[in-house]
């Protein structure tokens, strides 16, 4: 699913105008987005949580005056425990009931 099919079906479930649907996505992007670069994790009950994670930089010039120990920082999401049994759950079942 695309971000196109994404605001399609939202709008169609919610009664919404794929406009409005598609702002509010904007909006939410936006607004993810600045938490993290503000220094917050977001977190989204049912869905999961956008949080930064530090890793050190790797350094391809060793041994060169170069050796500065850096790091760098990346958003990560990580599901949610509900989400994650939610879809094992239903590929369980689907598995089982292709067995019949």
């Amino acid at each position: 699913m695309n971000k196109k099919e994404f605001i399609r079906e939202i709008a169609h479930r919610s009664g919404l105008s794929e406009y409005a649907v598609n702002e509010i996505y904007n909006i939410s992007y936006e607004l993810v987005a600045e938490k993290l670069i503000s220094g917050e994790n977001v977190d989204l009950p049912k869905v999961g949580s956008f949080v930064l994670i530090t890793k050190n930089a790797r350094n391809l010039l060793q041994g060169t005056a170069a050796n500065i120990a850096r790091t760098c920082v990346y958003p990560y999401f990580k599901t949610s425990e509900t989400l994650k049994n939610r879809v094992k759950n239903a590929a369980r079942y689907k598995k089982s009931s292709e067995k019949l």
